[in-house]
């Protein structure tokens, strides 16, 4: 197998488990929970964080669990001075852990704004 039939065959694994959708959908309701703690997003409105797929990333023999899928979304804003990839400060980040069926393992809600604005 190549590299490349590799890559495919763990993207589609990834489309067909529609991970994607779920980290955004859980998100949402993280989002949607917490909407009422002012401190929640660091002083940030909801509205002004851009949520961006990110990544899958396979993690296979850890030393502690079995194999999971990683779906990382990045939580950006806007950067009006223009030195930014994408004119996008990264601020933070939400993390979906699957096992290799889908199932919901674990997730991470990180803000960590002060380190790049």
């Amino acid at each position: 197998m190549t590299d490349q039939q590799l890559e495919v065959l763990l993207t589609e694994r990834c489309k067909n488990l529609d991970l994607t959708k779920t980290a955004f959908e859980s998100l949402e309701h993280i989002l949607k929970d917490n909407e009422n703690d002012k401190n929640f997003l660091e002083g940030l409105k909801k509205n002004e964080i851009k949520k961006i797929f990110d990544r899958f990333e396979y993690q296979i023999e850890r030393r502690y669990g079995g194999s999971i899928i990683k779906t990382r979304v990045g939580l950006y804003i806007e950067d009006t001075d223009h030195i930014w990839l994408d004119n996008l400060i990264p601020i933070g980040y939400y993390e979906l852990d699957t096992d290799f069926n889908g199932l919901v393992l674990n997730d991470w809600f990180v803000i960590n704004k002060e380190e790049n604005i």
